[in-house]
């Protein structure tokens, strides 16, 4: 049972995504660990090796970084990312996450057509579309729900926020919510923040020639600032609900999914070769049928 392992390097945290039986009928992804990162401190590996040290308590013995097969995606930029120590397993293996995330849609798009995906990450909100044959993307650092939110409740008004959670609202904004209202706070940020995105993406398309936003035919939430709510279907779909009537003409044939196992960018990472694979996963942790 080979294993293949996937580190997602972002700028709060490294998540590993282990994947086996890739070359089969049936792939499974095995285990999931997660780590603060390190990229502040110049050192990858340390976040990697934490990350791993997690991830055995669910899958048990991981082995070597540098014996496994491991491939890896960065939310850090590349110009960044130079100035960082990367360990010599992961050289030629590591792609930007928003390549990663547009390579795993250009795969539903080969298979159903239209795609928009939403990636709610912990520090901005991006949204990526290939309609006929054309990829798109835009990035909002501004539409931040977990790090810093100022800016998305400037949009949201922070008039109408007081009046919903007082003027001390900003206690109610914590890395790891529990508390009902901290997740119901949480909750709305999180779905302002696809609207706004999914609006500016929609934006940016107009001035593009033969481009027909109405042809989309799947729209995929992603990210751990989405997938973290036990509701997270539920939400990402009432965002798209509030602004459907204006953006889509065709209300019937549009799928909104969701990535339950916020593997996406992973899966976007893995070779060609695991395409088969690949596809499979996606529509297994979009709770779709093979």
């Amino acid at each position: 049972m080979e294993k293949v392992f996937v580190a997602e390097i972002g700028n709060e945290s490294i998540v590993i995504n282990t994947f086996v039986d890739l070359d089969t009928a049936n792939p499974k992804l095995l285990g999931q660990g997660i780590s603060y990162t390190t990229v502040h401190h110049g050192d990858i590996e340390a976040g990697l090796k934490s990350a791993v040290q997690d991830l055995e308590k669910e899958i048990g013995t991981v082995g070597s970084l540098d014996e496994i097969t491991i491939y890896a995606s960065s939310l850090v930029l590349p110009h960044r990312l130079e100035k960082h120590k990367v360990p010599s397993y992961l050289k030629n293996k590591l792609m930007p996450t928003s390549e990663a995330i547009l390579r795993a849609a250009q795969v539903i798009y080969e298979e159903v057509g239209e795609v928009l995906v939403i990636d709610v990450s912990p520090v901005s909100t991006n949204v990526y579309s290939i309609i006929e044959d054309m990829s798109q993307e835009t990035m909002a650092e501004d539409l931040n729900v977990i790090n810093n939110t100022l800016p998305l409740v400037k949009l949201i008004g922070e008039k109408k926020v007081m009046e919903h959670y007082g003027s001390e609202w900003e206690k109610l904004n914590t890395i790891n919510p529990k508390t009902p209202k901290e997740m119901i706070f949480r909750a709305e940020l999180t779905a302002a923040a696809i609207g706004f995105a999914v609006r500016r993406h929609t934006k940016s398309l107009d001035n593009k020639k033969d481009v027909n936003f109405n042809k989309i035919r799947w729209i995929v939430g992603t990210g751990v600032g989405l997938t973290q709510f036990p509701n997270a279907l539920e939400i990402f779909q009432e965002s798209i609900e509030k602004i459907r009537d204006r953006l889509f003409e065709d209300r019937k044939e549009i799928a909104i999914l969701l990535d339950k196992d916020s593997i996406l960018t992973s899966l976007g990472v893995l070779p060609e070769a695991y395409r088969k694979a690949t596809w499979q996963l996606m529509r297994e942790s979009f709770g779709l049928e093979n």
